[in-house]
């Protein structure tokens, strides 16, 4: 059971971090007018995150209910190394409360 908790989770922060990294550079793209080129990459790494979502075990719309949870969290995660903002103690309570979620709708069992 702890291979398919860490497998699940490894592919879920995984594809948050290509969702989240591909989606920084179409905004880079967009609204910082970075080039074309970052919108072009973006698309490709958002296309990717897509691609890794359908290795998960469980059916769709259990992988991306979960999937909402881990992608709040590693926003913050982002957000903090990337953007350098410091999560409040509102956001960090909110992460934790959605963690608790995706723990009970995913890997408790039925």
């Amino acid at each position: 059971m702890n291979e398919v908790i860490f497998s699940t989770l490894g592919l879920f922060f995984f594809a948050s971090l290509l969702e989240i990294g591909g989606g920084y550079l179409v905004w880079k793209w967009l609204r910082v007018g970075k080039g074309k080129i970052f919108g072009m990459i973006g698309g490709l790494i958002l296309f990717s995150y897509g691609i890794i979502m359908t290795m998960q075990p469980e059916n769709f719309g259990k992988v991306y209910a979960t999937y909402g949870g881990i992608f709040v969290v590693s926003s913050i995660i982002w957000g903090y190394w990337v953007d350098k903002k410091k999560p409040d103690r509102f956001e960090i309570i909110g992460s934790i409360v959605v963690l608790i979620g995706v723990t009970v709708m995913f890997y408790f069992p039925r």
